[in-house]
C-alpha cells in the first residue's frame, strides 16, 4: 500500500548517496565513520518494517556513525535520531521508544519552532494526541481532508490503545465519505484501518463492512480481501470467504508463486496425545479446486501413528482456503498440494 501520510506532514529523513564523498576529507577515521555510515543507511533502506529487529540496529549504526559526521543539532541528526525511535517503536519497544523520539523532537522544535508541521509526525509516533490534533487544528479545518489525514495516522500508531485507534480511523472515515466518496484511495484506507482494528478487538463480524468498504479502491483491495478471507472463515461463512480468496487469485494472474493457504483454521490437539504429552505432525495432500477449496484430500504420513494426529489434520484441511490460480483469465484446478500441520505442546 502506499504511505497514506500526506508530504506535508512527512518528515525530512536524510539519507547519504552510497557515493557520498568528502572531497576536503583526508581523515582515515571520518572516512571509516562516512563507510559505515553509508553502509548502514543501505541496511535501514532496504529493510521492510517485518525484519523491525534488523532495522532497528541499522537505524542505531547509522545514528551512530552520523553522530561522527555531522553537526548535533543539525537536521541530519534529528532524522536519523526519529529512524532509530521509529524502528523502535515498530519493533515494541515503547518506553526506549518514546525515549529516543523525545530527543528527535526536542532538535526538530529547535530547528522549526514548537506547533510546526515539522513536528507531527514525530508526536503521532509518539502517541502525543492532544499535541497532535493542536497542531492540526492550528492549520486546517477540522473537516478537512487535510485533517482527516493526521487523524488516520494517529489511529495508524501501535503507541494508542485500540480504542482510541479506533475512534480517529472512524472520524477521519467520516470526513473522507463526505468530502471525496466512497471509492477514493484515502476513504479505502481509513476503511480498512477500522477493519483492521475491528479485528484486533476480536470482532470479526463488525470487520466485515469496513473491510468491504475498503474494496472499492483497487490499490487497497488486494490487502481487504486477504483480510475478508480470515473475517469470513473466523465467522463460518466458507461460501464468503471463498469468494474473497478467488478475488485475490485473480489479482495475481501473472505470479506463478508456491500455493500457500490464506486462510488457516487451527486444528484441536487430539486430548489422548495432549494427555499424554505427545507431540507429532501430520501431512495432508488435496487438490485446490478454481474456488480455492481443499477438496480430494488425502492423509499422507502421520507421526507417531495412532495419536489421532492424521483425524485432525484431515477435518481441519477441509477448511484450507488458497488463492486460486488463473490462467487468461479462468480459474483451475491444482492437484498434489501438500500442507503440514505440526502439533506440539504448550511450553
Amino acid at each position: 500500500m502506499k504511505n497514506t501520510c500526506p508530504l506535508l506532514f512527512c518528515c525530512a529523513i536524510f539519507t547519504l548517496t552510497t557515493n557520498l564523498v568528502f572531497a576536503d576529507d583526508t581523515s582515515p577515521s571520518r572516512s571509516d565513520h562516512i563507510k559505515a555510515f553509508n553502509e548502514a543507511q543501505r541496511c535501514f533502506n532496504s529493510l521492510v518494517n517485518t525484519m523491525a529487529m534488523r532495522k532497528t540496529d541499522c537505524a542505531k549504526r547509522a545514528l551512530e556513525a552520523g553522530r561522527f559526521i555531522f553537526e548535533p543539532d543539525s537536521l541530519n541528526i534529528a532524522a536519523l535520531t526519529y529512524n532509530y525511535g521509529n524502528a523502535i517503536r515498530k519493533k515494541g519497544g515503547r518506553v526506549e521508544a518514546r525515549k529516543v523520539l523525545g530527543q528527535a523532537l526536542e532538535l526538530y522544535e529547535a530547528i522549526y519552532g514548537e506547533s510546526s508541521l515539522e513536528v507531527i509526525n514525530v508526536l503521532i509516533d509518539m502517541g502525543e494526541t492532544r499535541k497532535v490534533k493542536a497542531i492540526a487544528k492550528k492549520y486546517f479545518e477540522k473537516d478537512s481532508v487535510e485533517y482527516a489525514d493526521v487523524l488516520l495516522r494517529l489511529s495508524q500508531s501501535n503507541m494508542l490503545g485500540l480504542k482510541e485507534s479506533s475512534r480517529y480511523a472512524n472520524w477521519a472515515l467520516e470526513i473522507y465519505l463526505e468530502e471525496e466518496g466512497i471509492e477514493s484511495y484515502r476513504t479505502a484506507t481509513a476503511s480498512f484501518q477500522m477493519g483492521k482494528v475491528k479485528f484486533a478487538q476480536d470482532k470479526h463480524k463488525s470487520a466485515i463492512p469496513y473491510l468491504i468498504g475498503a474494496t472499492k479502491h483497487p490499490e487497497v483491495a488486494t490487502f481487504a480481501h486477504g483480510w475478508l478471507v480470515r473475517a469470513y472463515g473466523l465467522t463460518n461463512q466458507d461460501d464468503m470467504a471463498s469468494y474473497h480468496a478467488t478475488q485475490i487469485g485473480k489479482s495475481h494472474e501473472e505470479e506463478r508463486t508456491d500455493f500457500v493457504p490464506i486462510f488457516i483454521p487451527r486444528p484441536d490437539y487430539p486430548k489422548h496425545a495432549q494427555k499424554s504429552g505427545v507431540e507429532g505432525y501430520a501431512v495432508i495432500e488435496f487438490t485446490i479446486s478454481n474456488e480455492g477449496r481443499v477438496t480430494d484430500i488425502e492423509l499422507v504420513k502421520e507421526s507417531p501413528e495412532s495419536n489421532g494426529f492424521g483425524e485432525e489434520a484431515l477435518k481441519t484441511g477441509a477448511r484450507l482456503l488458497y488463492a486460486p490460480r488463473f490462467t487468461d483469465g479462468v480459474a483451475e484446478e491444482v492437484p498434489g498440494v501438500r500442507y503440514k500441520y505440526s502439533f506440539k505442546m504448550a511450553r
